[in-house]
């Protein structure tokens, strides 16, 4: 059996180089940080498993979740069986076993790669990521807002998607965004009224199309320049971006952020929203929720971002 440093390198995600002997879908090309996964992971026994630090209930696009921590390391256990070990010092991600694989590798482009790049000084945001003119723009926003559906849609006019959920920025006092994988998650009706070219279905779940974008299409894992946050908003008609006071921004980007519930990982999240606020522009972007009107909202943002 190989030792760690003998696993091969599978790709990157996150400005991680992943070695593992396992096989992945969403990896882009380029050099990074060495991350081991290997699997399966033995479920921890009581008294190995750190306390509780969060738990989560099950919604309809997510199952329920439990997050425990012992100080040197996590256990994230999903819906009551599936066991995530993650040590972020190593860092290291342990997975379970499983026949879904590709909902497996989602999972790990979730909170345990969150947890790994949160310890190397990076900061999470709940939103997508487009590249436009060799810089990028963050697209944020709640479930059910189409983040999604905005990012095929720049894939579709031929703009690089680096992320469609989780957006990894390094660097506050001059932002950059590290790409992640290389996937679409696209609810099933947007599916069935938007042929999305450039990418291939893996899988299904729940009312979600799976979607791996072509190798072709990625690019490699390096740093891209930030250049503006976009908050999605509703119109009843037409586009246009709107400024906000800084007290606002820090407030609407808060929801958006992933944090410990510990007052030292509240407090390092909210001095890296407020620095981050002071580095680039943030604007609300006021657009029509229809599936029509999204070619028209991907011209406005290139045209005037």
């Amino acid at each position: 059996m190989p030792t760690d440093s003998e696993l091969p390198k599978q790709g990157v995600c996150f400005g991680f180089a992943i070695h593992s002997s396992l096989d992945f879908l969403f990896l882009r090309g380029g050099g990074g940080q060495p991350l081991t996964v290997t699997a399966p992971s033995v479920p921890p026994d009581r008294q190995e498993l750190g306390e509780l630090i969060q738990h989560w209930d099950p919604t309809h696009d997510a199952p329920e979740a439990n997050l425990y921590g012992d100080g040197a390391g996590f256990q994230l256990q999903i819906a009551g069986t599936s066991w995530f070990l993650v040590d972020t010092a190593e860092p290291r991600v342990t997975l379970p076993d499983a026949t879904n694989t590709v909902r497996r590798e989602e999972r790990l482009w979730g909170i345990p790669s969150i947890l790994c790049f949160l310890a190397r000084g990076d900061l999470q945001l709940h939103a997508a990521a487009i590249e436009i003119d060799g810089q990028a723009v963050v697209i944020g926003a709640p479930r059910t807002h189409g983040k999604t559906a905005l990012a095929a849609t720049f894939h579709n006019a031929g703009f690089r998607v680096l992320s469609e959920d989780v957006a990894c920025i390094r660097d506050l006092s001059a932002p950059h965004v590290i790409p992640g994988p290389a996937v679409l998650r696209v609810r099933r009706h947007t599916a069935e009224r938007i042929e999305i070219v450039g990418a291939h279905e893996v899988g299904t779940r729940d009312d979600r199309v799976h979607l791996a974008i072509d190798p072709a299409r990625r690019g490699d894992g390096a740093p891209v320049p930030l250049r503006a946050i976009l908050l999605l908003r509703e119109s009843e008609d037409g586009f246009r971006f709107e400024r906000q006071t800084p007290a606002a921004t820090v407030r609407d980007l808060w929801p958006l952020s992933f944090n410990l519930p510990t007052p030292a990982d509240r407090a390092r999240c909210f001095a890296a929203i407020t620095d981050l606020t002071k580095a680039v522009r943030v604007r609300n972007l006021y657009r029509p929720f229809r599936l029509e009107e999204l070619p028209n909202a991907v011209s406005f943002v290139a045209d005037n971002v």
